[in-house]
């Protein structure tokens, strides 16, 4: 029985952590995006190349973060299986 609790546990952690990837992976695209969107309008105090740099590493964080929740949900699948 104490096995059955600790793959539940890890189930559990893995779903979560998944989860919080694909929220904080749409934070941080939303982010770079308004890094973005501010310096094209002239609101932010950033020279170009750095508010494009800020902006695009921001954005490519949060694909990545997407991707590695999306990965862990499908090993959390494929594990039930």
């Amino acid at each position: 029985m104490y096995e059955d609790e600790q793959s539940s546990a890890g189930r559990t952690y893995s779903n979560f952590r998944s989860t919080m990837d694909l929220g904080m992976g749409s934070i941080y695209i939303i982010i770079g995006i308004l890094v973005l969107y501010l310096k094209y309008f002239g609101t932010m105090e950033l020279s170009n190349g750095y508010a494009y740099a800020l902006g695009g590493l921001l954005c490519a964080y949060g694909l990545f973060r997407i991707y590695r929740g999306i990965m862990g949900l499908k090993d959390m699948r494929r594990k039930r299986r």
